[in-house]
């Protein structure tokens, strides 16, 4: 386990995956992440690539050959090797090999930062197409934050707020697909466009006047709040007393909140995607896939999001 500090925050990071495991405040022993129970969730903040999400039977197609690609990737499960450890900065490299070339055929690179900066830190993704062909891919995040307190028998467990104006608009995403709108009633939009949330079945999640949106052990019914307008770039968990706890910041297209079990589990996942899941029946392209990034052969891409600790 590697460890960062920089008297306000603490965090540790493993190597398998890059994943921040640990982020707590130094004065007081407090722990915002979630810590990966197995009852509900075994993983804590894994990186997903080169796919975000499912996809359709579990099946990519790169020209006329087929791939297997599970939910959200193999990067998450893979070893990372340190490559900076500096007052306030860790960086952490992984590259393909053979094992992550056969269901996926496109060698890369891919560096993730982790930056303190008083109560903020920045994660940094660095993706690097070290082949000679074109790099189709998605990445995205998906950290899990505890509640203040939480307590199972209570009406309300927290708060969300965000940054989009009410209504928002969550696609329907049945059994880890997003529900496309039948084509005869869908409005046209190929694959590369930005926001093709038009396409998709979508539901309105109406706010209260004081746009706080009460989590409840019904409130993931729908199984996930997927915004796919690109309208919601700063997500915030409150407390049960409506007082802010932990913020996602991003400047990313799509927005997932998920918690398991329905909402009745004592933490929430607030995650930023360059990517999204299949729609259902999708046997297109890789390179084709909504929101996949298409890399050009010895180039970088880079963003990245922060977790600002109220």
């Amino acid at each position: 386990m590697e460890y960062l500090s920089n008297g306000i925050l603490e965090l540790e990071v493993s190597l398998r995956g890059a994943e921040l495991r640990s982020l707590r405040r130094v004065a007081c022993p407090t722990e915002y992440l979630w810590q990966g129970d197995p009852t509900y969730w075994d993983r804590r903040s894994p990186i997903l690539f080169p796919n975000v999400g499912k996809v359709w039977q579990d099946t990519v197609r790169v020209g006329n050959d087929a791939y297997t690609l599970h939910q959200h990737g193999f990067l998450r499960d893979m070893l990372f090797r340190k490559t900076a450890d500096e007052d306030r900065h860790l960086a952490f490299v992984c590259d393909s090999d053979e094992t992550s070339l056969a269901c996926y055929p496109f060698p890369f690179r891919v560096q993730i930062d982790y930056r303190l900066l008083r109560n903020v830190l920045t994660v940094e993704w660095t993706v690097e197409n070290t082949g000679d062909q074109p790099l189709p891919f998605q990445i995205g995040a998906h950290p899990g934050f505890n509640h203040s307190r939480y307590d199972a028998d209570a009406p309300v467990h927290g708060y969300l707020s965000a940054d989009a104006a009410s209504p928002w608009i969550s696609a329907r995403c049945d059994g880890g697909f997003v529900h496309p709108i039948p084509a005869d009633a869908a409005s046209p939009a190929p694959a590369s466009e930005a926001l093709p949330a038009s396409n998709y079945s979508t539901f309105p999640i109406d706010l209260p006047h004081d746009g706080l949106l009460p989590l409840t052990n019904e409130t993931f019914a729908c199984d996930t709040i997927l915004e796919m307008t690109g309208r919601m770039h700063r997500i915030t968990l409150h407390d049960a007393d409506g007082r802010p706890w932990v913020t996602v910041r991003h400047q990313m297209p799509v927005t997932a909140i998920w918690s398991p079990c329905g909402g009745r589990a004592p933490f929430i996942c607030i995650e930023p995607w360059e990517g999204c899941c299949d729609p259902e029946g999708y046997d297109g392209q890789l390179r084709d896939r909504h929101y996949s990034h298409i890399l050009p052969p010895q180039q970088r891409w880079t963003t990245s999001y922060d977790i600002i600790v109220e």
